[in-house]
């Protein structure tokens, strides 16, 4: 099985920690603020740098995930429990307690607006990786207390002999937007694809591209009159090193794994990053190295930007 080049920290396999982007690194300090949305941990296990601001939730968190409207905070304890609270610390619930010894990471946050004629209700839910069954992918509503997590399904397109994306060897899910759209990394034996999963089909899984690992998925624009475009940025290896790539799911061939509008938004980076962030608007991307977190501008306007000493977790708060 491929060493992932960098995991979350929390629930995180113990292979994957060699760059880990952990949440309990000591990093320098930091100036996320800088940059709109985003939000850090890195300097200590219990805090978020919200706004400049760093917010104690006084209990360890790892890998956290904001909701849609930003209001919401998940994140996994020290224990590979998952919990939501109030973006300043308050209101703690322990949606699913882990009883087992698999480890819990990266949960991200899936709503879906009700669709009467596809059939598909309204979802407020929490997808996550879990290292039970050899890597898969598991599901509780957002709002449960004590829930008990349901394993993800992963169906097929509906054409003939259509096969059925893997279900085990996933992890790394991300969810945007009210489509219920979310994408999640596979282990193929040799390195990282990108699957794509959309409730609004009538099936719930494909390849959407091949050589990727750690991806995030935004659903930028869109109006009244015209659907956002799913945007993802991911990791790919280039000479030895990983590379921040952004791409279109719109500009995608259906699977093929041809994706000829990735673009490689690091082409001088030697360190290898980890983490990418993309930021709602679709402008600005940051990833964590072991140097720094960096922020990167996505049309290369203006030069990157440090934002942190140390590894660290960089995530966008929708609405802020």
């Amino acid at each position: 099985m491929p060493e992932s080049a960098a995991s979350s920290s929390g629930g995180a396999k113990p292979s994957d920690a060699k760059a880990s982007a952990s949440a309990s690194s000591k990093g320098g300090a930091a100036s996320g603020d800088s940059i709109p949305g985003l939000t850090l941990s890195g300097a200590d296990d219990t805090k978020i740098l919200i706004n400049g601001k760093a917010v104690d939730f006084g209990m360890p968190v790892y890998d956290h995930t904001w909701s849609p409207d930003g209001k919401k905070v998940a994140f996994i304890d020290d224990k590979s429990n998952l919990w939501v609270a109030n973006a300043d610390g308050s209101g703690k619930t322990e949606v699913a307690k882990n009883t087992t010894e698999d480890k819990w990471a990266h949960p991200t946050w899936q709503v879906a607006k009700a669709d009467p004629q596809s059939g598909v209700g309204a979802k407020n839910n929490l997808i996550f990786y879990s290292t039970a069954g050899n890597d898969t992918l598991w599901t509780v509503p957002a709002t449960a207390k004590n829930g008990k997590p349901q394993l993800l399904s992963l169906g097929a397109y509906a054409e003939d002999g259509a096969v059925p994306p893997p279900k085990d060897g996933n992890m790394w899910p991300s969810a945007a937007g009210q489509f219920g759209s979310s994408v999640y990394q596979h282990d193929n034996g040799k390195d990282f694809d990108i699957y794509v999963r959309d409730d609004y089909l009538r099936q719930q899984g494909d390849l959407a591209f091949q050589h990727g690992e750690q991806p995030d998925l935004v659903m930028v624009g869109g109006s009244a009159t015209t659907d956002p475009d799913p945007e993802v940025v991911f990791l790919r290896e280039v000479g030895g090193s990983q590379h921040v790539f952004l791409v279109s799911l719109r500009a995608s061939d259906g699977g093929s794994g041809s994706l000829p509008k990735a673009k490689d938004l690091t082409p001088d980076l030697k360190t290898g990053a980890a983490t990418p962030a993309l930021s709602p608007d679709g402008k600005t991307v940051v990833y964590s190295s072991e140097s720094g977190v960096y922020a990167i501008s996505v049309d290369g306007s203006w030069k990157p930007k440090k934002l942190m000493d140390g590894p660290g977790l960089p995530v966008f708060r929708p609405g802020s």
